[in-house]
């Protein structure tokens, strides 16, 4: 199907990305939202389904035209929980799941944009916990790129590097790294966080990445052979260190009235107590100062690289939706 105002598929569309990219999309597009329970506000409609049922759940009549409708497939359903009771629920979900959307695409014959992760490009390592866990969680989104390469239609990977909350977001995802690192530091312990200032992450703004996909969705849509393929979508060099997140949350802090009475960081090598939650997933999310730069693919659509004065003020805005305590 190709319409004067072509429809677009989006699964995850309650999700963190999905939830951005929605309104962005319909924007320019009618969407249907591939839904497991809640319903979004904006989609065109909405057809419930389940990623981890072999033919989504959908009969044969409802698969057939679903098919027949769409345009594109825009696939940011999966499973980000690093602490699932289960490790194989990633590949039931992120692997699995994308497999039969690359079925149904096939089945359409439409192009897909794949929202895959930088954390598929990296082997984490430790026996913890929160190294199995995010371990797993790249394996699943390794395979899932793999699978996409199998595909009979045009595949785009989006290998997106942490998120920054969008600033229209009525709430900035407390569960999620980093912003769960930013309520972290804002209890405002000194020392309260064993992570070196030097190691640094690559956090995108929301804007940024949702920018990006809506334009290498109409690429998609229209054929442009340039499109499939691997994009990285990341700060690249305008990656943040463990000190920037430091001196945002001091920032803050002493701006509230709450100023800390220390460094909130402290050397790993200071002796400790067993690491474990946040400060582990920190720990393993942070890369040493001689990591080169991430990728980023960004000037292939957009007109200008994310700068580092982009990241730091999106980085000065989620700190300040982090406080801890009551508004």
């Amino acid at each position: 199907m190709t319409a004067a105002r072509p429809t677009v598929l989006l699964t995850g569309s309650t999700g963190v990305i999905g939830a951005n990219l929605l309104p962005a999309l319909a924007a320019r597009h009618d969407v249907t939202a591939l839904v497991y329970r809640r319903r979004p506000e904006g989609a065109t409609t909405c057809v419930q389904a389940d990623l981890t049922v072999d033919g989504l759940g959908l009969s044969v009549r409802r698969r057939t035209e679903l098919a027949a409708g769409i345009d594109v497939i825009v696939h940011c359903g999966g499973l980000t929980d690093f602490a699932p009771r289960d490790h194989s629920a990633f590949d039931n979900v992120n692997a699995d799941g994308t497999r039969r959307i690359l079925e149904l695409a096939e089945e359409a014959r439409v192009p897909v944009v794949l929202l895959s992760s930088a954390a598929a490009a990296f082997e984490v390592p430790g026996d913890d916990l929160a190294a199995r866990s995010m371990r797993a969680y790249g394996q699943s989104k390794r395979r899932a790129e793999e699978l996409a390469t199998h595909c009979s239609q045009p595949v785009a990977i989006v290998r997106t590097a942490l998120l920054f909350a969008a600033r229209s977001a009525p709430t900035a995802p407390r569960h999620q790294f980093p912003h769960a690192l930013f309520t972290a530091l804002l209890q405002a312990r000194p020392g309260g966080l064993p992570l070196q200032r030097d190691h640094w992450a690559d956090i995108l703004p929301m804007e940024t990445l949702v920018d990006y996909v809506t334009a290498l969705t109409e690429a998609q849509i229209r054929g442009d052979a340039t499109a499939p393929g691997l994009h990285w979508v990341t700060a690249g060099p305008a990656r943040l260190t463990a000190a920037d997140l430091e001196r945002a949350c001091i920032d803050f802090l002493k701006e509230a009235g709450r100023p800390a009475s220390g460094p909130l960081l402290a050397e790993p090598a200071t002796p400790q107590p067993r690491v474990r939650g946040m400060a582990r997933v920190a720990q393993i999310g942070f890369l040493p100062p001689d990591q080169p730069d991430m990728p980023s693919h960004l000037n292939r659509l957009l007109p200008t690289q994310v700068t580092r004065t982009d990241v730091l003020q999106a980085l000065a805005h989620n700190v300040r939706r982090c406080a801890p305590w009551g508004s």
